[in-house]
């Protein structure tokens, strides 16, 4: 951000990613993570939900709805889960989704003032959102993938078909 302070940025950046927590079917600790940014003078949340839709529609289908949660990331305030209607059930609840009827795609949210300090613009003229979305948890819930530890298991017949 530094390096491009005062220009606008508009990127998509692969990566990456460490935490510590349980391993479990549908986390790992170690994970590639795609992160979008978006810096400008006139970057508002309507832009955000606007790129989230049309990103989800696109991948999952026209028909998919978006359901935008209220959430907690250090590095953006207001801070946005974001799910899509389920893939398997429509909605209507299955093992997938834990019969809740929607799906965990993406974390996202409006980058906080102070990160844009600290990249070197002016919060009170600048503005932007951040989202993140993990590569693996999106093949599995396109191709029906139980468990996201395959990814990691070096099997040559589970990573050919994709």
């Amino acid at each position: 951000m530094r390096r491009l302070c005062p220009q606008p940025i508009r990127v998509v950046l692969p990566g990456m990613c460490y935490r510590y927590e349980q391993i479990t079917p549908r986390s790992e600790i170690m994970f590639q993570q795609v992160e979008g940014l978006a810096v400008g003078t006139r970057v508002r949340l309507t832009d955000l939900v606007g790129t989230i839709q049309a990103f989800a529609r696109r991948l999952f289908g026209r028909d998919r709805q978006v359901r935008l949660r209220s959430s907690y990331f250090p590095f953006t305030e207001p801070s946005l889960e974001v799910d899509v209607s389920c893939l398997v059930c429509g909605g209507r609840g299955c093992s997938l989704c834990k019969h809740t009827g929607w799906l965990e795609i993406m974390g996202a949210g409006m980058v906080h003032p102070v990160v844009l300090r600290n990249g070197g613009y002016d919060p009170s003229r600048f503005s932007g959102f951040a989202f993140g979305l993990g590569p693996q948890r999106i093949t599995m819930l396109l191709y029906g993938v139980p468990d996201i530890r395959l990814f990691w298991s070096n099997d040559l017949r589970f990573l050919r078909q994709f």
